[in-house]
C-alpha cells in the first residue's frame, strides 16, 4: 500500500510540476480520441509522453504528436484487442442478467464483470511496457503485463483502488480532469511499471551471492 501511494504522490508531482506541457497533452489527447480512428493511437502517443516524463526526460507536444504517427499502427491493434474483450465481457455481463435471474446467473454475471476489472488492471501494466520495450510488441506486452500483475496483486490491487478514488475526486471537479486527468492516469501506470522493475532488479542483485 505504501508503495502504491508514493507513486500517486509522485504522479500527481509530474503532473503539476510541468502543467502547461501536460494540459496540452491531455486536451489533444481528447479531441484525438473524439475523432475515434485517432484514438487508440492517441493514447498509447499519451503513455509514451508519460513514460518519457516518468523517465525525467524533458517533453512537450511535439513528442506527443510525433509519437502518435510512430505508434499508429500498434494503437490499433491494441485497441481492437481491447475493444473487442471489453464488449464481449459487457454483453455477456449484460445478457446473462437479461436471460436469467437465478442465482447462478447472478454468479455468472460476477465473474464476467470481475474479469473486466481484472483486464482494465492489466491495461496500466500493458501500455507502459508498449514503451519500454525496444519493439512495441502487444503479445509480449501482455506477457510481461500479465506476468507482472501476477507477481504483484497486492500492489496492483491497492494501486488500482487509490486510483479509482482518485479518478472520482477529480471527476467532483470536472476541470481537473479534462486538465490533467488522462496525463495522470498514464503517469501512474508508468511509474507503477518502474516501480516494479525496479523492486524486482533490487532484488536480484540481493540474490546474488
Amino acid at each position: 500500500m505504501n508503495d502504491a501511494w508514493h507513486i500517486i504522490r509522485v504522479a500527481l508531482r509530474d503532473t503539476w510540476n510541468d502543467l502547461l506541457t501536460t494540459a496540452l497533452v491531455n486536451l489533444l489527447w481528447l479531441v484525438l480520441t473524439l475523432l475515434v480512428v485517432t484514438a487508440p493511437p492517441a493514447t498509447l502517443a499519451l503513455f509514451y509522453t508519460a513514460n518519457r516524463i516518468a523517465h525525467g526526460e524533458p517533453t512537450d507536444t511535439g513528442d506527443f504528436l510525433r509519437a502518435v504517427r510512430r505508434f499508429f499502427g500498434t494503437g490499433w491493434r491494441w485497441g481492437l484487442v481491447n475493444g473487442a474483450l471489453i464488449f464481449i465481457l459487457i454483453a455477456d455481463a449484460f445478457l446473462t442478467g437479461r436471460l436469467s435471474q437465478s442465482p447462478g446467473a447472478h454468479l455468472a454475471q460476477g465473474l464476467y464483470l470481475a474479469a473486466l476489472g481484472v483486464w482494465l488492471l492489466l491495461q496500466l501494466y500493458v501500455l507502459p511496457f508498449l514503451c519500454e520495450q525496444e519493439s512495441p510488441g502487444l503479445r509480449l506486452a501482455l506477457r510481461n503485463g500479465a506476468v507482472m500483475m501476477g507477481a504483484n496483486i497486492r500492489f496492483s490491487v491497492a494501486l488500482g483502488i487509490l486510483l479509482l478514488i482518485a479518478l472520482l475526486v477529480g471527476t467532483a471537479f470536472f476541470l481537473v480532469t479534462v486538465a490533467a486527468g488522462g496525463v495522470f492516469l498514464a503517469l501512474v501506470a508508468n511509474h507503477a511499471v518502474l516501480n516494479r522493475l525496479a523492486t524486482h532488479q533490487a532484488a536480484q542483485k540481493g540474490q546474488e551471492p
